[in-house]
């Protein structure tokens, strides 16, 4: 009886390990895309960068690909190769339009929202260092059933226009989840950290990679309990939530990037 018990426990545990994101063919959305099964191993590529390539539940190849927030509605592909042979591939899908909401935001330290002279080039240093972490690659096929990293309210959606003291910025890159100081935050699948730091707009931030250009960003945190280098473990704690760099108060803000690009991180979850 607990035998059997365990064997189902095993499982489930191993079907939901292998759960895809949710497609949402839309800027700033995930294309799901299924590919030839048993014509070797699939290499392909989206605008000149590869793509993560992982197994669905019935162990089929598929491509996953980010989708950029600035994509203009219209057909796109990515082309690619099976086994390393010359000939040449390409699998077609189609993006719609999708209309984000505007939100208006109060920054009470100025300096974040209009840097001084000597702010400018570390911001610049940082960005940088931004761009490395987010076109991480190796080869490892990633878990892509990923844990909410924090219990909290989501206060900040993926996609919105931003507007700070009454000036346009960048949309924003990620979701913010809204909770008290020093309360823990997981990784939400096992990775490596390829960057940490006190960034400027970011204030305390890690970067995970978790394979195959698959990229989860943490920021404003209190604490970083990880450094650059350490291998992570699902549900493992990083770090704790705070309040540090451009911030209105406490909250996770939390990116997930697919090569190279942020995409609306509520696609990796069941419940965000």
């Amino acid at each position: 009886m607990i035998r059997s018990l365990l064997l189902s426990l095993l499982l489930l545990f191993a079907a939901s390990a292998s759960a895809l994101p949710k497609a949402s063919l839309v800027s700033g959305g995930i294309a799901v895309l299924p590919l030839e099964p048993d014509q070797g191993k699939p290499e392909f590529r989206f605008r000149g960068k590869p793509v993560l390539i992982t197994h669905d539940d019935n162990d089929k190849p598929v491509a996953v690909v980010g989708l950029p927030l600035n994509l203009k509605p219209g057909e796109y592909h990515i082309e690619g190769s099976y086994g390393g042979r010359k000939q040449r591939v390409k699998k077609f899908f189609t993006v719609r339009d999708k209309q984000y909401t505007t939100q208006r935001i109060t920054i009470k330290d100025k300096r974040k929202v209009n840097p001084l002279k000597q702010d400018i080039d570390r911001i610049l240093r940082e960005k940088k260092r931004k761009q490395k972490a987010a076109n991480s690659w190796n080869d490892e096929e990633p878990d892509t059933d990923f844990l909410v990293p924090v219990k909290g309210i989501m206060t900040g959606s993926y996609g919105r226009r931003r507007i700070f003291n009454g000036q346009p910025k960048r949309p924003h890159s990620g979701m913010d989840i809204a909770a008290d100081k020093g309360v823990p935050v997981l990784a939400p699948a096992d990775g490596v950290v390829v960057e940490s730091g006190d960034f400027f707009f970011s204030g305390n931030v890690i970067y995970i990679h978790h394979g195959e250009g698959l990229v989860s960003m943490y920021a404003h945190l209190d604490e970083r309990d990880v450094k650059i280098g350490d291998h992570v473990k699902k549900g493992q704690v990083i770090g704790k939530v705070g309040a540090t760099g451009r911030v209105t108060g406490p909250h996770l803000h939390w990116s997930v990037g697919l090569n190279g690009t942020w995409v609306d991180p509520s696609l990796f979850v069941d419940k965000p």
